[in-house]
C-alpha cells in the first residue's frame, strides 16, 4: 500500500527574508524619522502606518521639534502559510524590542505586507502587547505593566498578557480559519467606543473589562463638561491584516481605525481650547487659540484576543487608544 503525505505548506515569506526586510524597515526609519523624512520613510511604511509617520512629521515641522529616533532588538516572526486561494496580498508579523529597553515586559508588533510578486516588504501597522510575565505574582497594587500618555498625563495600565500562539510546520504561525467572522469583532470595539460622555457604557458583554474597554470608557466619561460637547466617532479602516491562530484554539486580530473627534463649546458664546504646543493646536496653527468648535481625525490600532467560543468576551490586549496619533484637525474660530 502507498501512503501519500500532504507535504507542509510553504510560508509567505522565509525567516531569512524577513529578517532582512526588518533589518531595512529599522534602518531606514530611524534614519527618515531622524530628519523628518517623508520620501524615505514610505519606501519602508503604507497603509495606516505611514498615514501616521507623515502626520507625526508635519506636527514636529510645524511645531519646531524633533521626532524620537528608535531602533528594534530581538525581533520574533510571525509567518503565516501561503493561502492557495488567495496568494497575494503577503503579510507577515513582528513582535520586537525597542533597542536600549529590552527588559520591557511589552512588545511592540509590526505588520508587514506585499502586495504582488517582486514589491518590497513594508510595514502597514503597529500595536503593542504585553509578551512578558512577571518575575513573581504581583499583588492588585504593583506597579503598573505599562503606560500611556493623554492629555500630558500618565495612565497606568495592567493589559492582560498576550497568549501563546499556536505553531505549524515549516516554522509558520497558522492563520485563523475562522479570520472573517473574528474581524467583526473590530467593528464591535469601534461600536464600544463611539459617544459622547457621559454616556459611554462600561459593560459589554462582547468584551472583558479592562485597561481598553471599561476603565477607558470610565477615563472618557469623567470628561464630561457642561461647558462642552464632546463626541467620539469610530470606524474600521478595512486593513486586511492577518488573523493569527492561538495556541487556546482562539484568534489574535488586529484591528485599525479612524477616530473623529468633534468638540464645540456649548452655547452660543462657548468655546474650546487646546493646550497650547499639543498636536491639535499645532495643527489648528498654534498659539492656544479659542475656537466654537474643532473636528479632529486620528489613527488608532488594537489587538484583541478572540475565543473560539463565540458567546464568550473578547479581551483588547494592546491599544493606542489613550493617545492614537492626530492626522488632520480643522476648527471653526471663536469671533
Amino acid at each position: 500500500m502507498t501512503v501519500r503525505t500532504t507535504p507542509a505548506p510553504a510560508p509567505v515569506v522565509s525567516t531569512a527574508e524577513a529578517e532582512k526586510a526588518f533589518e531595512e524597515y529599522d534602518r531606514v526609519n530611524a534614519a527618515a524619522d531622524a530628519s523628518l523624512d517623508g520620501s524615505a520613510i514610505a519606501r519602508v511604511q503604507t497603509g495606516v502606518l505611514l498615514k501616521e509617520s507623515l502626520a507625526a512629521y508635519d506636527v514636529h515641522r510645524k511645531a519646531k521639534t524633533t521626532d524620537t529616533v528608535t531602533r528594534f532588538a530581538r525581533p520574533r516572526f510571525l509567518i503565516p502559510a501561503v493561502d492557495p486561494a488567495r496568494p497575494y496580498p503577503r503579510s507577515f508579523a513582528v513582535l520586537s524590542k525597542r533597542k536600549g529597553n529590552e527588559d520591557d515586559r511589552s512588545s511592540l508588533l509590526f505588520y508587514f505586507t506585499r502586495a504582488k510578486a517582486g514589491e518590497p516588504w513594508k510595514a502597514t501597522a503597529e500595536t503593542w502587547a504585553l509578551t512578558e510575565p512577571f518575575a513573581s505574582p504581583s499583588p492588585p497594587d504593583a506597579a503598573p505593566t505599562a503606560s500611556a500618555s493623554q492629555d500630558d498625563k500618565t495612565v497606568q495600565l495592567r493589559p492582560k498578557r498576550l497568549p501563546e500562539l499556536e505553531r505549524g510546520p515549516s516554522g509558520t504561525t497558522p492563520s485563523s480559519p475562522t479570520a472573517t467572522a473574528d474581524r467583526a469583532v473590530c467593528d464591535g470595539f469601534a461600536d464600544l467606543l463611539s459617544f459622547s460622555p457621559p454616556h459611554g457604557s462600561t459593560e459589554d458583554a462582547r468584551f472583558t473589562r479592562g485597561a481598553f474597554t471599561s476603565d477607558l470608557v470610565r477615563r472618557l466619561n469623567g470628561r464630561a463638561d457642561k461647558a462642552l460637547e464632546r463626541t467620539w466617532s469610530y470606524r474600521t479602516t478595512g486593513e486586511d491584516l492577518p488573523v493569527f491562530r492561538l495556541a487556546h484554539g482562539g484568534s489574535l486580530v488586529a484591528c485599525t481605525y479612524v477616530r473623529e473627534y468633534e468638540v464645540s463649546g456649548t452655547g452660543k458664546t462657548g468655546t474650546v481650547r487646546f493646550g497650547k504646543g499639543s498636536d491639535t493646536d499645532v495643527l489648528l496653527g498654534g498659539g492656544g487659540r479659542e475656537w466654537r468648535s474643532v473636528k479632529e481625525t486620528g489613527s488608532m490600532t488594537a489587538l484583541i484576543e478572540v475565543l473560539a467560543s463565540r458567546s464568550a468576551p473578547a479581551t483588547v490586549l494592546g491599544c493606542d487608544c489613550y493617545a492614537p496619533q492626530a492626522l488632520t484637525a480643522t476648527g471653526v474660530p471663536a469671533p
